[in-house]
């Protein structure tokens, strides 16, 4: 309608178009409101979306720059409870008294002998003792082995020559066919790259402060035919593993090289750790990061309870029948991630650990029927509370907020949270792994990737039998050692009995025999 027509003298016609414009009016406002609500829930998703990044970038500060440690204040102390625990005893500890001791003795000279006052000789009539700890560089040696020969001179001729003559055995000197390290060079090698995080190229600078000259590829020649010596007690291990009611598992990234290629993908190292019936770590490297390769094939047929964190990868091996036990560490962890929110969850899962700290080690039937009835009565009633607080604090948490997806992580998988209450044997966490798995965290900062998949599949025999010695406290190089020739002794096939004596544990158990002896 032109604004400058005049308007109709009708009165219906004039009603007519009042009502149209309200009609008019009316759509816009709701038009208005509906945009209104549409900006509003947009505001609402970008504040939403803020606050998620400014979690997640407080996190990743923290992570980065604050403290590191999940350690949490002791609870009040209950009267009655008994003197507290003394967890470090302070001072010098005497040094080991299998040590061998040189003596430098201080002695005084004749002159300084004569008293000043008469002139006579003194008496010695005690002595004062200080013990320090030392050693000597590591010597290298040329280790010589000379193989005689004898043959019969009274038989005639006509005897073939392999019935007169006879030459000492093994034909072949070990740990490495042709190879020219010694047993304990090959050890020191194995144990700096794989324990003391030490690269060949460093290895190889260490040994010719020595006056050696040894090149770095032949230390990788070591390292490969070692790994192929070593895989058969390898094997015995993760057999033995896969068979104990209990184990400990997770995995840690690692970058490995391809031929042709420029970019390193990432691969994974998984560890699966027994519990005491076979106390060994075993680790397994996979291209990937799929079930099939990791713990289906790593784990293939375990039927016992697996500590775990809630990956994906693991739900095959528990729908075959292993029980998932969950790790409250990890839990702790997000929530503490969502701040002040999730204060009320952190302060209930501290109480669980408090309740931890108080119980003894499964090293017993009585110890670990113990435990069970120590967390029925005590744990669970905390349990339960959290999980109302859950169940209601999910309502309102938002989804995409911190809060919500460390809640969701724990409602989801609850009968896993809830399994170490079960049974005595089981842990609270997962935190064994993950301290396990420091040992391949911390030398990834020095060699930065293993040099191919198949490296790192020797990279996993290695880190398995270190890995052990460091668990059961071994002093590995003095077990390679010894194993290492042993193994080369065996043969090619060697047999499960002929393999069980040169376990890390059976070995143990073999040295301290022969200290007792001593």
């Amino acid at each position: 309608m032109d604004s400058d027509a005049p308007l109709p003298t009708d009165v219906l016609t004039l009603q007519g178009m009042v009502r149209a414009l309200q009609a008019e009016n009316a759509d816009l406002r709701t038009q208005l409101q509906r945009q209104a609500e549409q900006f509003q829930r947009t505001i609402d998703d970008l504040r939403a979306e803020v606050a998620a990044l400014k979690a997640k970038l407080d996190r990743a500060t923290t992570h980065r720059f604050g403290r590191r440690s999940e350690r949490t204040p002791k609870p009040p102390k209950v009267p009655g409870d008994g003197p507290a625990k003394r967890r470090h005893d302070h001072g010098r500890s005497p040094l080991p008294a299998h040590l061998e001791r040189r003596d430098t003795v201080l002695d005084l000279t004749p002159d300084e002998r004569r008293c000043s006052g008469c002139g006579g000789d003194r008496v010695c009539i005690g002595q004062t003792q200080t013990e320090q700890l030392d050693c000597d560089p590591t010597p290298y040696f040329v280790r010589r082995t000379i193989r005689k020969t004898y043959a019969c001179q009274q038989c005639p001729p006509t005897v073939r020559a392999e019935d007169r003559i006879r030459t000492a055995t093994p034909s072949t000197v070990g740990p490495i066919d042709k190879g020219l390290c010694g047993p304990g060079l090959l050890a020191e090698v194995l144990v700096g790259k794989f324990l003391d995080h030490l690269p060949l190229h460093r290895q190889v600078a260490r040994i010719g402060r020595a006056g050696v000259t040894v090149s770095e590829s032949t230390l990788g020649d070591w390292v490969k035919q070692s790994a192929v010596l070593l895989t058969s007690l390898y094997q015995l291990m993760l057999e033995r593993v896969r068979t104990c009611p209990v184990l400990w598992s997770d995995d840690t990234r690692s970058r490995f090289a391809q031929p042709g290629e420029r970019t390193m993908p990432h691969g994974h190292f998984w560890v699966g750790i027994g519990d005491p019936t076979a106390p060994y770590t075993a680790f397994h490297f996979t291209t990937g990061y799929d079930a099939a390769s990791g713990p289906d094939q790593f784990l293939g047929g375990f039927r016992g309870h697996v500590h775990a964190d809630c990956l994906a990868q693991y739900n095959g091996l528990f729908a075959a029948g292993a029980k998932h036990v969950a790790c409250w560490s990890h839990a702790r962890r997000k929530f503490l991630g969502a701040g002040d929110p999730g204060a009320k969850a952190v302060e209930r899962i501290n109480r669980l650990y408090h309740i931890e700290h108080t119980l003894p080690a499964p090293d017993s039937p009585e110890h670990i029927v113990a435990r069970r009835a120590t967390r029925q009565a005590r744990a669970l009633p905390i349990l339960n509370d959290l999980k109302a607080w859950l169940d209601a604090a999910l309502g309102t948490a938002l989804p995409k907020s911190a809060l919500g997806a460390a809640i969701r992580y724990v409602a989801n998988h609850w009968a896993a949270f809830v399994r170490y209450t079960e049974d005595g044997r089981l842990s609270i966490d997962n935190n064994l792994s993950e301290r396990t798995l420091r040992l391949i965290a911390v030398g990834r900062s020095n060699w930065k990737f293993v040099g191919s998949a198949k490296a790192g599949a020797h990279a996993a025999v290695h880190f398995s039998v270190v890995g052990t010695c460091r668990h059961l406290g071994l002093d590995a190089t003095a077990y390679l050692r010894e194993v290492l020739p042993a193994l080369h002794a065996l043969g090619e096939k060697p047999t499960a009995d002929q393999l069980a004596p040169l376990l890390p544990d059976v070995w143990a158990k073999r040295q301290q025999s022969r200290l007792l002896v001593a």
